[in-house]
């Protein structure tokens, strides 16, 4: 199974992560915000591809340093990436299987916090980007946001926590998916 490594960038005093997951044949990069050589400097192995959870600039600002140093194809919702600028990249669905660097990834579309957010299933884990985040979930306040479809977005991820589920968010530490049902009041409950 592969590991999935946090990287915590700095944006000007703004944190945000990146994430590699090292595959069995490769490296995947999550999410360039920033600092393209921090996020590099943690790859070990050739990267297979660049995924991204969503268009914002804090997840993308650093996309093409990364993409030019890698040559790694980009793969994204088309829900967010035109509207973000992002160029040549091949686009996710909603529930499509993903078979990257010998690593099984399962894609779902889970908007609210952008039209086009996902989120990446890798074993019992899951790599939310900003739909869930430390005692919270992504703002709905912005352009493209709705409330209404965060909530429908959260509870079409929760099936499939299971008892040691983490959760890799777009901010803040890595989450354990029972204690963030349990603390987090934005949560529905009766989901599992």
């Amino acid at each position: 199974m592969a590991e999935i490594e946090q990287v915590r960038l700095d944006m000007g005093g703004f944190e945000v992560n990146s994430y590699v997951i090292h595959a069995p044949e490769g490296d995947l990069i999550v999410d360039a915000g920033a600092e393209p050589e921090k996020i590099l400097a943690r790859t070990t192995q050739p990267v297979a591809a660049i995924l991204l959870t969503h268009g914002h600039h804090d997840h993308v600002g650093a996309l093409e340093d990364v993409r030019r140093e890698t040559g790694a194809p980009v793969y994204a919702h088309p829900g967010d990436i035109e509207v973000a600028g992002v160029a040549g990249y091949e686009p996710l669905r909603d529930e499509e299987d993903l078979v990257m660097a010998g690593e099984s990834i399962k894609v779902l579309h889970t908007p609210g916090h952008s039209p086009g957010s996902v989120t990446f299933v890798v074993g019992r884990d899951q790599v939310v980007g900003d739909l869930i985040l430390p005692g919270s979930v992504g703002r709905t306040d912005i352009s493209g946001a709705s409330w209404e479809e965060i909530e429908v977005s959260v509870r079409k991820v929760m099936p499939f926590w299971e008892g040691k589920t983490r959760l890799f968010a777009g901010h803040g530490d890595v989450l354990d998916a029972m204690e963030e049902l349990e603390n987090n009041p934005y949560l529905p409950l009766g989901i599992l």
